[in-house]
């Protein structure tokens, strides 16, 4: 119980120093609308759900502020629970965008486990926005240190490793309040394959959604949460164009547990047969 309670403590502590650092930007930032950021602007979730028989619980949140005339900045955090540890992310963006054209910017952001594996991500961001459709790419450099802890998430790699990161997107909206994504992803070596469904709901800025996924080794998932917006009442296809840029710390978060959902008996797409839990 008092294990428990220490958990619930960090990461109420973790998003509560997040939360404190956007606020206190936004008392320096003076709010004004442009064609980057339609104005200040945020969004938290909540999700649940399993990845490989394992349960995973977690709590996202991120603020999105003009800046300049066509340029904004975006802060990212999240807390995850999985695989009995305790994952804390915090991240930015820096981007410019025109809603009727498309997105191009700069993402940095780390991740830390309770278990001493920290990660660091460092990649362009572009995305091209059509009537119904959205088509994106996430590329860049990934750094994994798990500082000599056999990390039941990274359980093949080695202590420090460093990786390309690649994720694909097309994003269909049949509906202005529906969208549906298709995701590929290769991190870690390996091919992961995404859906993700969001419906924004009548209760303005309230959003459900949904997440499946396969990879490499027999790997699968699947999530659900709840996800609201905070700032002017819009349709869902505005907000991802107008608002927010998508907050990959979850994603990051995500694909570095599908790491450990490689089955020990399957190679990887182009590799060798993976090792065993425990091996390095």
């Amino acid at each position: 119980m008092k294990n428990a309670t220490n958990k619930v403590s960090r990461a109420a502590s973790w998003m509560l120093a997040s939360t404190t650092l956007f606020c206190g930007t936004l008392l320096l930032v003076k709010s004004q609308a442009n064609d980057a950021v339609s104005a200040i602007n945020g969004k938290l979730e909540a999700n649940y759900g399993s990845v490989n028989d394992t349960y995973s619980r977690g709590i996202a949140g991120s603020l999105s502020i003009p800046v300049a005339e066509s340029w904004g900045i975006q802060f990212d955090s999240m807390y995850q629970h999985a695989a009995e540890d305790d994952f804390y992310g915090l991240g930015g963006h820096f981007f410019t965008r025109k809603p009727d054209v498309g997105l191009l910017g700069l993402f940095v952001g780390g991740i830390k486990s309770g278990s001493s594996m920290d990660n660091l991500a460092v990649a362009m961001e572009g995305e091209v926005y059509l009537e119904k459709v959205s088509v994106g790419a996430f590329i860049g450099f990934d750094h994994i240190d798990r500082n000599g802890v056999n990390s039941a998430f990274l359980p093949r790699t080695n202590n420090h490793d460093n990786f390309v990161l690649a994720n694909l997107y097309a994003a269909v909206y049949p509906v202005d309040d529906l969208m549906v994504r298709f995701d590929y992803t290769n991190r870690l070596n390996r091919n992961f394959y995404d859906i993700t469904v969001e419906y924004q709901t009548p209760v303005q800025g309230l959003s459900v959604f949904g997440v499946g996924g396969l990879g490499d080794g027999d790997f699968y998932q699947l999530m659900g949460g709840l996800r609201y917006y905070f700032g002017k009442g819009k349709n869902l296809k505005r907000r991802h164009r107008e608002d927010d840029p998508i907050n990959p710390l979850s994603g990051i978060f995500q694909s570095t547990g599908q790491a450990s959902g490689q089955n020990p008996n399957k190679p990887a797409a182009g590799g060798g047969k993976g090792k065993g839990k425990g091996e390095g």
